[in-house]
């Protein structure tokens, strides 16, 4: 087998990924003490909001930077979600269901990656407008009568905090159990990929 290294992500996701990860460790801690007051981590709830009003100011400025480079560097044409992906998601959920020892080869996201980081935005997107709606309950009233009330809205608002804490497990677990090298590439940037030396099959 030989290796064939490429460079699978640029600063720009290196910077955000990361620093978003930080981000909403902080966002969801600080989310929980609010929603849970017995777990305490930050001390006084005071402090609690505050951290979760400036967690949540970062996290939707790292949002905009992301989703301006997204566009500005043309990654949309081979991370954007497509009708034609549609025909591939059978391939990739055999392989993950283990119903299949075939892995589908993407030089940068698998369907199944694409469909649910442009997912994950706009649940991003939701849950930021639920959580201003909460902090600015005069101004955005139209938002909770749509939801139901302001009980309501906190309700949507802790549910959409535990499926971003679903997607974190899910996307670790697959990290950590599909490939180490995908951990390096998040840290360097450069993936190394074994190939058949002449012409053969893919083994990863």
């Amino acid at each position: 087998m030989a290796e064939e290294c490429y460079y699978k992500h640029d600063g720009v996701e290196r910077f955000t990924h990361w620093t978003h990860t930080v981000d909403t460790i902080f966002l969801i801690l600080s989310g929980i003490q609010i929603h849970y007051p017995g777990f305490s981590v930050f001390g006084s709830m005071i402090t609690a909001r505050f951290v979760h009003l400036v967690s949540g100011y970062l996290f939707i400025f790292l949002g905009i930077f992301h989703v301006y480079f997204f566009f500005a560097l043309g990654k949309n044409w081979v991370a954007m979600p497509r009708l034609s992906d549609i025909n591939e998601i059978g391939r990739v959920v055999k392989y993950y269901l283990f119903l299949s020892r075939i892995k589908p080869d993407y030089a940068k996201y698998n369907v199944l990656q694409k469909f649910s980081y442009a997912g994950l935005f706009a649940v991003s997107f939701l849950q930021t407008v639920l959580g201003f709606a909460l902090y600015w309950p005069v101004v955005l009233a139209p938002v909770l009568a749509l939801f139901g009330g302001a009980v309501a809205v906190r309700i949507w608002h802790t549910t959409v905090m535990w499926i971003f804490l679903s997607f974190t497990a899910v996307h670790v677990y697959l990290v950590l159990t599909e490939d180490l090298r995908l951990v390096k590439a998040m840290v360097d940037g450069y993936y190394f990929h074994e190939v058949a030396d002449k012409g053969g099959s893919q083994a990863t």
